[in-house]
């Protein structure tokens, strides 16, 4: 099976579909943040080695790897790449 594209694993510029989160305790730690299922952002930057920093409505949010890892998402049209 192959492995879903994560959050994590994506591109600074790529503009990108939430298509899942894949548990629980990701899914609340998301909500509380803002973030659910079926909305569209853009990857603003990654520090090496600490959060991965999205852009969604003029606002950006920093996430830890770990969040990252739990949230699939998929590459829209137009993205940088």
């Amino acid at each position: 099976m192959a492995s879903s594209y994560t959050l994590e694993k994506a591109t600074v510029g790529e503009t990108l579909y939430i298509k899942a989160i894949l548990d629980d305790e990701t899914a609340t730690v998301a909500m509380r943040l803002g973030i659910a299922e079926g909305e569209t952002i853009q990857l603003a930057s990654k520090v090496p080695g600490g959060p991965v920093v999205i852009r969604r409505g003029g606002m950006e949010i920093a996430l830890g790897r770990e969040l990252c890892r739990g949230i699939e998402v998929q590459r829209q049209e137009g993205s940088i790449r």
